[in-house]
Order: C-alpha cells, then sequence, then structure tokens
C-alpha cells in the first residue's frame, strides 16, 4: 500500500492535489471484485515489548498480520490476475493443488484468458469446502511471490511478483532472500518475531501464554481451539480458515496452532537450517502426543524453501507502522494512477476539467 501524505495547505486551491484526494475516495471504495485480494488484519500493538525467554517475539513496533491464514479463493485471485494465460510463471501453480484430494484449486488450460484457474468443487476430507481451506502445496517462493504482488497493488503483470519486500529476481529455490528494508512495500510474510507475538504474547500481564488446543470443533470458546491430530482424530484435512471464531490469541488471531503449518521469513543461520524458513503452527496431521513441539516454548523449526506440502501454507503481515494523521492511504493502483494524473497536468497533455472526467471512469 502507497502512502502520499497531504497537508491541508497542499490540498486547498491545488487541482492536482483534489485530483489524488479524489483519486483515494474511489480507491478506497472500489469492490473486493475490482481490486481482487482484501485481507482481514489484525493488528498487533504494544510496540517495544521484551522477547521470551527464548530471544523471540520482542517487535519494535506496531503492526499487522492476517487474523486467518490464506485461503485458496485468494491464492486463485493471484493466480489469474498473473497468469491469465495459464504459463505458469516460476512454478506458482502447483499440479497437487489440483491432483491430491487436499489442494483446492483446478487448472483449465483450455479456459478463457483470465479464468484458467479456479477453486475446485466440491470438499476436502474434512469435508470443507476448498474455496475457504486454507492453500497448501505452495512453497516459500510461491508465498513471496503473492506478498510482492499485494504490495505491488495486485497488478496484472508477473514482473510485480519479482520485486517488492522481496528481491526473486525468478529465484525458485535456494536460501531465501531478506526482507528489503526501507523499501516501501509494506506487505510481507511474518518474521518469526512477528508470528511469535501475535500467538503468544498477551499484553494485559506482559507474559506469553501457551496454547491450549483441542481439535473438537464443537468447543469453539475454548481458548486456543486448533485442529490437529491426523488420522487418530476426525481431522483429516485442513478445516475452513477462522473456523474457530471465539478461540483465538489475545490478539485475536485464528488457527495459530494448527490446521497448516505457515511460513516465515526468518532463515535460518546454523548447519543444516542455514538459509531455510523458520515454520510455526504445526498442522492438521501433527499427532496429538507431538503438538507440543509446536508451542511456545517449543524450539527453533525449519523447512525447506521448496518444500509443498497439504501441510504448509501462510498468512500475510503488513509491517509498515500506522500512517501519522493527515496521511491518506492509497493502494497500488490508486498510487500508480495519481503519479500519471501529476506528469499529465504538469505537462499540459490534459486539462484539469477533462481529467477528472476520466478519473471517473479509470480512462487514463
Amino acid at each position: 500500500m502507497a502512502i502520499v501524505r497531504l497537508t491541508r495547505d497542499r490540498i486547498e486551491g491545488d487541482p492536482i492535489m483534489i485530483v489524488v484526494r479524489c483519486l483515494a475516495c474511489v480507491v478506497a471504495s472500489l469492490t473486493v471484485s475490482a481490486l481482487g485480494v482484501t485481507i482481514d488484519y489484525t493488528t498487533i500493538e504494544n510496540p517495544g515489548n521484551g522477547s521470551n525467554t527464548n530471544g523471540w517475539g520482542a517487535v519494535s513496533s506496531s503492526y499487522r498480520l492476517a487474523t486467518d491464514e490464506t485461503p485458496n479463493a485468494q491464492y486463485v485471485e493471484f493466480l489469474n490476475r498473473i497468469d491469465s494465460d495459464g504459463i505458469n510463471p516460476n512454478g506458482i501453480y502447483n499440479a497437487r493443488m489440483g491432483s491430491d484430494a487436499l489442494g483446492g484449486i483446478t487448472f483449465s488450460p483450455a479456459a478463457f484468458s483470465g479464468a484458467k484457474y479456479s477453486v475446485k468443487a466440491g470438499t476436502n476430507p474434512n469435508t470443507v469446502p476448498y474455496g475457504n481451506a486454507p492453500v497448501v502445496f505452495v512453497t516459500w517462493f510461491s508465498a513471496a511471490r503473492f506478498v510482492n504482488w499485494l504490495g505491488n497493488g495486485q497488478l496484472a503483470s508477473a514482473a510485480s511478483m519479482e520485486d517488492g519486500t522481496y528481491t526473486l529476481n525468478n529465484q525458485t529455490s535456494g536460501a531465501i532472500p531478506p526482507r528489503n528494508q526501507g523499501s516501501g512495500v509494506q506487505v510481507a510474510l511474518p518474521s518469526r518475531d512477528e508470528w511469535y507475538k501475535a500467538a503468544y504474547y498477551e499484553p494485559a500481564s506482559a507474559h506469553y501464554l501457551m496454547l491450549q488446543g483441542t481439535n473438537t470443533i464443537t468447543q469453539t470458546t475454548v481458548l486456543y481451539a486448533a485442529n490437529y491430530g491426523g488420522d487418530a482424530t476426525p481431522t483429516l484435512g485442513p478445516i475452513a480458515v477462522g473456523s474457530y471464531v471465539n478461540s483465538t490469541t489475545p490478539y485475536g488471531l485464528r488457527d495459530m496452532l494448527g490446521n497448516v503449518i505457515e511460513y516465515t521469513d526468518t532463515a535460518g543461520a546454523i548447519d543444516f537450517d542455514v538459509g531455510r524458513p523458520q515454520v510455526f503452527s504445526g498442522s492438521w496431521a501433527t499427532p496429538v502426543a507431538e503438538i507440543g513441539f509446536w508451542n511456545v516454548n517449543s524450539p527453533p523449526i525449519f523447512r525447506g524453501a521448496t518444500t509443498a506440502t497439504g501441510e504448509i501454507g501462510f498468512r500475510v503481515a503488513e509491517v509498515q507502522a500506522v500512517p501519522e494523521p493527515a496521511v491518506l492511504p492509497l493502494c497500488g493502483v490508486g498510487a500508480a494512477i495519481a503519479v500519471v494524473v501529476a506528469r499529465r497536468v504538469r505537462r499540459g497533455i490534459t486539462s484539469f476539467p477533462s481529467l477528472a472526467r476520466r478519473v471517473l471512469s479509470f480512462d487514463l
């Protein structure tokens, strides 16, 4: 999300600033179908909190984390926007998303351009409609491309997923790249500390709490209810994201113990784990006896960046601080239009009245 800073004295009497402000209103009112993906974020406050005894969890500023894991329906929007012709750049679509019962996305090469990918019909082995189940069979690199695309305004361009928060340049294997600092791109995969704080930190007591799980979905008032257990329980696959609506972390996030293992953008630095992303949560397939290994006091766990199984997914973070008063947020689309507006008025390419009419129809 781009940031356009407007002060009162710059808006009054300045036609360019008036148009930019109007664009903000137009963009803010666009429907989900017009913009594609809308993330339901939860704000993680209490900046400057201390770390837990393992050294994890301290975050110096407020940030936002997706309340739920990324579902298949949102990933389908990404695929169709990026890959309208179905050429599958850099393997963002895994064939097992269609062939495996746990995958939830169908590829139809004969479909119209921009509609090659669709949510799979029917339900997964856990009788969950595929659209609301978390996307699985994604590599870390595919998840990073998804957040680059979000941060760049959800453009219909494969290049928009290769740079931004992460500089990928067609990389599909090897050590994960670091998050680009100061790039102005806000959307990211959460870091180890961002994920850990959102899951375990209890701000009222300033302590880190252990998540207490149950895989009985009817017990929706049990704190931190989760979906795990595998074949030892009725849990045979992911459940719909956000199913445990009354069972959240202290900040209000769901499914942070079980359902799918989640990537972070923190890389290992020792021995075999160098360059591999740290992961959290456990999954629907985690045995009951092993769920404790995924809790607040668990050791660090890493997975290969090219690992793509029916147990691994991700959620999205927005890591830039909340803007100060008189700062007007625009999505990437609105920011790009604003640049065109300013250039055309200043160069005399178009007049302000005709420009205003064209802005309302997005005819730039």
